[in-house]
């Protein structure tokens, strides 16, 4: 019960990690405002929160949208304070070579996976100052520390999460708000399921390779999120953790 009587918001919180994200944090006793684009797992997750001795609030929101992040914050601090904000949502796409990649599927790339991080956090970080601090944790990947063969636009885009990361984090730090990313291995999500399936087995496609031990349960990494969002991280700031079972140990980046 770490989050008790405190307020958080996720993005991309209606499946995979954001999902566990946002069990993990009602579990604790939080009240978590998340968004998604598939209305019928919103109410999904919903369902399967009740009991739970946090609560769950879904709204239909596309972080592509600067104006819906805008509306999806102040809905979410309406009657509270916002103490915590995971910036979870994000998208692949089908590996290919760099010149190879789709100029229209690029583009959609970075307006999720970085411009949706960016429209976010400049709502987060208003409210938070509005109302003394907190704590945003961004999502990236262990592609975020090397290069990402096959896989240059998702790769690039979560270099990209890790920047505006470490650079927000320095503005913000003497207004009492943290700004960590936390970069995770393989996780068994639709996205990794999704990914096995365009590569159709063949490995070497696979960007940043799988953990000895297989791909991790979200649950098992979302304690991770907490970890950096608790009073227990109160001097991380401007870090980047990764959590991968191992697999990028050999790397360099």
């Amino acid at each position: 019960m770490r989050f008790d009587g405190r307020t958080a918001l996720v993005t991309g919180g209606t499946s995979g990690f954001g999902e566990a994200i946002v069990k993990a944090f009602v579990r604790e006793g939080a009240t978590v405002h998340f968004c998604g684009l598939v209305d019928a797992e919103g109410a999904r997750v919903l369902a399967e929160l009740d009991g739970l001795p946090g609560r769950g609030h879904y709204a239909h929101a596309d972080v592509r949208s600067d104006a819906a992040m805008a509306d999806f914050v102040a809905q979410a601090t309406a009657a509270a304070r916002l103490d915590i904000a995971v910036n979870n949502a994000g998208i692949s796409h089908a590996s290919a070579r760099f010149a190879d990649q789709d100029m229209a599927m690029v583009e959609d790339v970075f307006r999720t996976n970085v411009m949706g991080v960016w429209h976010a956090m400049r709502h987060e970080i208003r409210a938070m100052l509005a109302s003394g601090g907190g704590t945003i944790i961004n999502i990236a990947s262990i592609l975020s520390r090397s290069g990402a063969e096959w896989m240059a636009a998702y790769g690039t885009s979560k270099h990209a999460v890790i920047g505006l990361t470490k650079s927000a984090a320095l503005d913000y730090a003497d207004h009492g708000i943290r700004i960590n990313a936390v970069s995770p291995g393989p996780m068994r999500t639709p996205m990794f399921d999704r990914a096995l399936a365009d590569i159709g087995g063949d490995m070497s496609k696979f960007a940043g390779g799988l953990p000895k031990g297989g791909p991790a349960d979200p649950a098992d990494v979302a304690k991770t999120v907490l970890y950096v969002a608790s009073d227990e991280a109160a001097y991380m700031n401007g870090a980047n953790v990764v959590v991968d079972g191992g697999t990028s140990s050999g790397q360099h980046g």
